[in-house]
Order: structure tokens, then C-alpha cells, then sequence
């Protein structure tokens, strides 16, 4: 029969062994890992919370800067892709002005300029505004050939050239044209001092009327600037006279 062990047959444990045996801990020390647990419950401290507020407004205001600085950096590249495009269409527009002008009897245009102390590029210009080089040239006025002589023009200078004050066909034959239209050149030229503004309007509207100008629009007396000539029609064609006179001095005398 088999007999089960009684409480004193099992092993007991030694002092030293039972001093480290695991006990339950007291009250005290229970206290004590409670108010653990809850301080790391409780989250950042107010100094904790204010480093994290600078870091994350530095942050921010770094990613602020940089789409800023994106949006400029765009906008800077727009701003001189449209500057060049604007510069391009400039160019290219007035590279087909040199196109158009042409350049036809520039041995005449020479000659009658260097006779008369012009300067061939301006006569050129005034050519190219009156009739666009063309010989047989006739306005609504009238005027004629390739520097548009009127017929009370023609009766002043043509007889200085052997040219019937009436012989308006005379006016068709291009060397004709570009003597009779030099000499008048100078004649107006030494009126206003050479100054080309003052010629070209005279040319066109006489220089009677561009004298009465000065005395009442010139602010010294002696010159008119492109915006103070009291007339469009004469405005415009000063203008182009001067347009057309750069493009030539540059690219052709």
C-alpha cells in the first residue's frame, strides 16, 4: 500500500535560498510605482511642450520660406521668359523693318546727297516715307514722284533744273526726282540748322508752319521733340522719317 509523503518528507528551503525567493511587495512600494505610472501617464511638461512648439514654428516657417522662395524662383523664371519672348518679337519686328527697306537708285542718292551736304541715309528715309521707292508715286494732294514734289513745289524749284513749272511728269523720272528733292533738302536743312526733326516736318507740312511751331511750343526756342509737334499727321511722319533714317545709317550708308 502506497503511502503519500507527509509535509515533513518535502525539501524545505534554506535561509539564504528563501531571502531571495520573490516576495510581494509591500504597500509602500506599490504607492510608489502607482505615482510612477501616473507621472508617465501625464505627457511633455510645459518646458518640454515649449521646445517642441519652437522646433515645429521653425519648421513650419522653413517650409513657408522655401514654397515662398519656390513661388518667387517661378515667377522670376516666367517674368524672363516674357521679357526674352518680348525681346525676341522686338528683334524679329525690326529685322523685317530692315527687310523692308529697301534699298534702290543709291548711286543717285549718293551723288545728290554728297552735292548738296546731305547725308544719304536721312535722304534715303525721307524717299522711303513719301513714296516707298516707288517712281510713279502719286498722293491724294497730288504730289508726285519719289520725294512727292507739289505742284506749286515743282513751280518754284523746277526751272533752277530746266523743268516746266507744269511738266508734273518730269517728276516719274527718278534722278529728276532725287535732284530736284536734294536741293530742296538743303535748302530746308540750313533753315533748321540740319536738325532732322525740324527738316522732315518742314518737308512735310512746310517750314513756315514748323517756324510758328517753335515760337509756340519749343521749350528752348530752337527745337521740337517728337510729342510736341501740335499735329498727328506730321507727328506720325517725323516719326518714321526717324525710324527709317536709323535702320539706313545702320545697315546700308
Amino acid at each position: 500500500m502506497n503511502q503519500f509523503p507527509s509535509p515533513a518528507d518535502y525539501p524545505t528551503a534554506s535561509a539564504s535560498q528563501q531571502s531571495i525567493m520573490p516576495s510581494s511587495p509591500s504597500p509602500q512600494r506599490r504607492s510608489q510605482r502607482t505615482k510612477e505610472k501616473k507621472r508617465k501617464k501625464k505627457g511633455f511638461s510645459i518646458p518640454q511642450i515649449a521646445v517642441l512648439s519652437t522646433l515645429s514654428l521653425g519648421i513650419l516657417i522653413c517650409c513657408f520660406s522655401w514654397i515662398q522662395g519656390s513661388n518667387e524662383t517661378a515667377m522670376l523664371k516666367n517674368q524672363h521668359l516674357n521679357e526674352k519672348r518680348e525681346y525676341d518679337r522686338v528683334q524679329q519686328e525690326y529685322q523685317n523693318q530692315v527687310r523692308r527697306h529697301q534699298v534702290e537708285y543709291e548711286e543717285w542718292i549718293r551723288y545728290y546727297s554728297a552735292v548738296y551736304n546731305l547725308d544719304p541715309a536721312f535722304v534715303a528715309a525721307i524717299i522711303k516715307t513719301e513714296s516707298d521707292y516707288l517712281p510713279t508715286a502719286v498722293s491724294n494732294k497730288n504730289a508726285r514722284g519719289l520725294m512727292q514734289f507739289m505742284p506749286d513745289t515743282l513751280e518754284w524749284v523746277g526751272p533752277k533744273f530746266g523743268v516746266k513749272s507744269d511738266d508734273l511728269e518730269a517728276l516719274n523720272d527718278p534722278e529728276t526726282a532725287i535732284k530736284m528733292g536734294c536741293y530742296l533738302l538743303n535748302y530746308i536743312t540750313k533753315q533748321f540748322d540740319g536738325d532732322p526733326i525740324l527738316t522732315a516736318c518742314a518737308y512735310h507740312a512746310g517750314w513756315g508752319n514748323v517756324q510758328g511751331w517753335i515760337k509756340n511750343y519749343s521749350s528752348d526756342g530752337k527745337t521740337l521733340t517728337l510729342s510736341q509737334i501740335p499735329y498727328d499727321n506730321t507727328r506720325n511722319y517725323a516719326g518714321k522719317v526717324l525710324n527709317s533714317y536709323a535702320i539706313y545709317q545702320q545697315y546700308y550708308y
